[in-house]
Formats: structure tokens, C-alpha cells, sequence
């Protein structure tokens, strides 16, 4: 096979069967989504040996949401560390399996792309280059999106998805790379090429990366880091309670789901920025602003859990409506007509002490007590 290197997934070696295949959004291209799993989270004590040399991390870019996995490492033996052509997966970590079948020429959830293929996968706010080295199976859709592509478990952490013994299933963002990386016949990837509002030329399959991102209304979560001394991360505590720090910034709890995860590192993104009637409106929620009002906060840090588009514009009156109607598990959000504030594991989202004294940030920030809720519509993201 020519192109750049090989792999071999834990798609092939341990995913048993192939269901179904569904339309994808990258093109009109066909996906075999993988059966679902699920897993805890793992000590930051597991560390990608060996990729952080090779695997540079940069912004986050466009493309299509897609159901993705990790395979591979200590927790996930069963995958090896060998690829499909031989070569060794430790030595070369920017790689990804594309699922679909157990050969090369089966594996086509993305189209079939030829091996060596460069592909930009974002993570919520940061991105990494990699290269099909792999190949694997397909099953089950996640949260609605089929499931396309396997990402070596270093890749994976160096994106800062948790590491889940090879269990972890999310969404990913895919992006074709222009003129990076060839593939088998000489030619580059061409993967679904996004417009500049996520839409998909070609595809009639999801119309905007918008829509896509507002109606599965999960995953897509912001970068995090899950290792207390990674700069710009955001630690974990014990339990499922998110601790306050004495900094204003914000602990996840170590059982959070992504979508929580992220949220929170979102919100300690913007811990302590100016209150400004109207801050924040206007600009991509994807930036961070240089002030921010109460609904431009709270949706700042829903689209940091992957639970707004970028592109949504929302007010506190627009809450009122968003979501479902009552209280959640891991998010509670209370909006009115002129205010909106929310509760993320147990911590209050707010734009002043409403409390008063010991009632954590001054502003802008996270808020250790309970505020009154009269007036409020109470709403919560679907499953969380």
C-alpha cells in the first residue's frame, strides 16, 4: 500500500459486528456507525508516553460532527499497539482508524478515504492533525451522529479526551487537511469541506454544523485537560460535586459526563470578565469577549459543553423555552425575562453575588450558594 504509515484499530480487534450503515454528513459519504460503550474515568496518572513530541495541538476548526471513539493503551490490550501494515502505533501516535469494515478497502465510514489521508480533529477549543494508519468495524450511532472514526488513545489524550481504557465515545469535529498528507494514490484528503457556517458542500444529509450541534444538544465538549498541572486545564475533584477554588476558578467533579466537563472549563475561561449590559452579543460564542451579560455567559459555557452552536445568539428571555421544562441531574437553569443564571454540579453560574457575603466571585464567576428562584423558569439540557 503506498501513502504515509498503516495502523490497526481496537475497532477491528475487539468490536464484534458491523449494524447498519447511515448517510454521514461529510459530503454525502457513507458511515458504519460502532455499537455504543461507555466508561470511568481514569487517572491522569496514564500519560500519552511519546506523543506530545509529535502531535502538535492548535485551534479548533470547522467541519462535521461525527460519532468518535479511542482505542489502545494500557487499559485496552486487546488493540496492540501494531498496526494493520505493521507498524508501530506507540512510534507513530497521530493516527486514526477509519471505521466501517476490516480491511482497508471496506473501512469507508468516511467515504472510503485512501490511507495516509490528513484530517484536522477538534475537540471543543483545540485541534490535532493525524493520519489514517488504521482501520475498524462500525456499529450503533452516538447521540444521533454515526459513529466514523477511532482515534489512537495518544491522540486522543493529547486532544484532552479522558482516558477511558479504550471505552470513551463522544463527538469530534473532522475537517479536511488541504494539501496536507496523501494518501494511497499521491492525491490529498478530500473529506467534506466545510463552509463558514459549518455547512457541508454537498450534502443534503444535515443542512449547518449549527443545527447539527442544536439538536443533539451533547458532546462537542470544550478542551480540558483532566491533569491538575496541565496549564489552562481544568482539574478534577473526587465525587460528583464540582468544588469552588480559592481563585474563583472551578474543580469538575471526577464523574461528570463531557458536556459538564466542559462547561466548566468554559465558565473558569471567563471567571472574573467586566459585566457589560450586552457584552458578549454579537461575537461567535467561540471567542472569548471582552465582557460578558448573564445570557451571553451562561451561553458561552453551554457551547463549551457542546450544547450550543457557536453561531446561537440567546437572551435570558430565550431561555425561558430552551431545553427541558423542570430541573436537571448536572444542570439547572433558571431564566426570566431580564436574568438568567444556572447551576452546574452543584456550583452557581452568575454574573454577581446574589447571595451577598461568601457568596464566592463578586461578578462574573461561580458562586457557592443557593439564590432565590422566584420569578424563574426552571430548564435543564435534554439528559443532563
Amino acid at each position: 500500500m503506498g501513502g504515509r504509515r498503516s495502523g490497526h484499530g481496537k475497532a477491528v480487534a475487539v468490536v464484534a459486528a458491523v449494524i447498519g450503515s447511515v448517510v454521514l454528513a461529510l459530503g454525502g459519504l457513507l458511515a458504519l456507525p460502532l455499537l455504543g460503550q461507555a466508561g470511568a474515568l481514569a487517572s491522569c496518572e496514564q500519560e500519552a508516553s511519546g506523543a506530545a513530541g509529535t502531535i502538535a495541538v492548535g485551534a479548533a476548526a470547522g467541519g462535521v460532527l461525527v460519532g468518535a471513539t479511542e482505542y489502545g493503551g494500557p487499559g485496552d490490550p486487546a488493540s496492540g499497539t501494531a498496526g494493520a501494515a505493521g507498524v508501530n502505533l506507540l512510534a507513530d501516535p497521530d493516527s486514526y482508524a477509519e471505521l466501517g469494515g476490516s480491511t482497508f478497502a471496506t473501512a469507508d465510514a468516511l467515504g472510503g478515504v485512501p490511507y495516509g489521508t490528513a484530517l484536522r480533529i477538534s475537540w471543543g477549543a483545540h485541534s490535532v492533525i493525524a493520519y489514517k494508519e488504521d482501520i475498524g468495524l462500525g456499529g450503533g450511532p452516538i447521540d444521533g451522529h454515526a459513529r466514523a472514526i477511532d482515534l489512537w488513545w495518544q491522540l486522543a489524550e493529547r486532544l484532552g479526551i479522558p482516558y477511558r481504557n479504550g471505552r470513551w465515545s463522544g463527538l469530534v469535529r473532522i475537517e479536511r487537511v488541504s494539501g496536507a498528507g496523501a494518501g494511497a494514490d499521491g492525491a490529498g484528503a478530500d473529506v467534506g469541506a466545510a463552509g463558514g457556517n459549518g455547512a457541508v458542500e454537498g450534502s443534503g444529509a444535515v443542512s449547518t454544523f449549527a443545527t447539527t450541534t442544536a439538536t443533539t444538544g451533547t458532546g462537542d465538549a470544550l478542551l480540558v485537560d483532566y491533569c491538575e498541572e496541565a496549564e489552562g486545564g481544568v482539574s478534577l475533584t473526587a465525587g460528583s460535586k464540582a468544588r469552588l477554588l480559592p481563585d474563583g476558578q472551578a474543580q469538575a467533579p471526577a464523574d461528570a459526563p463531557a458536556p459538564v466537563v466542559g462547561i466548566i472549563a468554559a465558565g473558569n475561561e471567563i471567571v472574573g470578565k467586566p459585566y457589560v449590559y450586552g457584552g458578549g452579543h454579537g461575537l461567535p460564542l467561540s471567542e472569548v469577549a471582552p465582557a460578558y451579560d448573564c445570557s451571553s455567559s451562561v451561553a458561552h459555557l453551554l457551547w463549551g459543553g457542546g450544547l450550543l452552536a457557536a453561531s446561537a445568539a440567546m437572551t435570558s428571555g430565550d431561555f425561558k423555552t430552551w431545553g427541558k421544562p423542570g430541573p436537571g441531574r448536572w444542570i439547572t437553569i433558571y431564566a426570566s425575562a431580564g436574568h438568567v443564571f444556572m447551576y452546574v454540579a452543584g456550583l452557581r453560574w452568575d454574573t454577581h453575588a446574589a447571595v451577598g457575603a461568601g457568596d464566592g466571585q463578586a461578578g462574573i464567576g461561580w458562586h457557592p450558594r443557593i439564590r432565590s428562584a422566584q420569578g424563574f423558569v426552571v430548564r435543564h439540557p435534554a439528559g443532563l
